[in-house]
């Protein structure tokens, strides 16, 4: 019986979504509040609108431990899940991805993308 509690227990911990979609953005001025206001307008427009995108995550490095694993050299982070690959695929063409891209790619000097599924482990 206390398995049973523990596996629902720890299902209510897992991320709702297949597809984890995790984004770092760089800026190129960090430190400018009109970059910085530009940008977090975008990408909350962004994360208003996207009709794909199941749960969301907007964050700025935590400031944590050094560690030499650590990379908290970026300025913000992005998460989406998506329920299915079909949906994160149809958030590139997206018109609310597409605008957000038009209206923030100029204040960006690196994104990474780790796109990530969620297995039985």
């Amino acid at each position: 019986m206390s398995s049973c509690n523990n596996s629902n227990k720890n299902d209510s911990k897992v991320i709702e979504g297949k597809i984890i979609h995790s984004v770092y953005f760089w800026l190129n001025n960090p430190d400018d509040k009109n970059d910085i206001e530009t940008f977090e307008t975008a990408i909350k427009k962004l994360m208003k609108n996207s009709q794909y995108a199941n749960k969301m995550h907007l964050g700025k490095p935590a400031v944590t431990e050094k560690r030499e694993v650590i990379d908290n050299s970026y300025n913000y982070c992005l998460i989406f899940t998506f329920n299915t690959y079909k949906d994160q695929r149809i958030y590139q063409d997206e018109p609310a991805h597409l605008i957000f891209i038009g209206e923030a790619k100029h204040l960006w000097k690196k994104v990474l993308v780790y796109d990530s599924i969620q297995e039985a482990i």
